[in-house]
């Protein structure tokens, strides 16, 4: 079973944003289709968090699934140890949610943050 002790219990969207967009070699003068620069820049410097459909247009404009810029605010690193980590992490609540094995918010086996 996955540990939660390893990955991050709070989104850090901005450093997630930064190294994506540098993977991609995209500056943020290449995202306004998505949003702003000044919203970007705030995002980057962690003054905001962005909302679904502001992750869905960052993500559009990356070239990405949203859930992997979502996964990447949870990771440490983008290596791939913090990745598998979080998406085994993923794949067990998801799992236990639909055989239904959830009791009141929790999943049963998985660690708390």
């Amino acid at each position: 079973m996955p540990s939660r002790k390893n990955v991050r219990p709070q989104a850090d969207f901005g450093r997630a944003l930064q190294q994506l967009r540098a993977a991609r070699g995209v500056t943020q003068e290449d995202m306004l289709f998505a949003t702003s620069r000044r919203h970007i820049s705030r995002v980057e410097q962690g003054h905001q968090v962005p909302g679904i459909r502001t992750i869905e247009g960052l993500a559009e404009n990356l070239q990405i699934h949203p859930l992997t810029l979502i996964a990447a605010a949870y990771c440490q690193d983008l290596d791939p140890a913090s990745v598998n980590e979080i998406l085994k992490i993923v794949k067990t609540d998801i799992q236990a949610l639909a055989s239904g094995q959830a009791e009141h918010g929790d999943l049963k086996g998985s660690e708390p943050f």
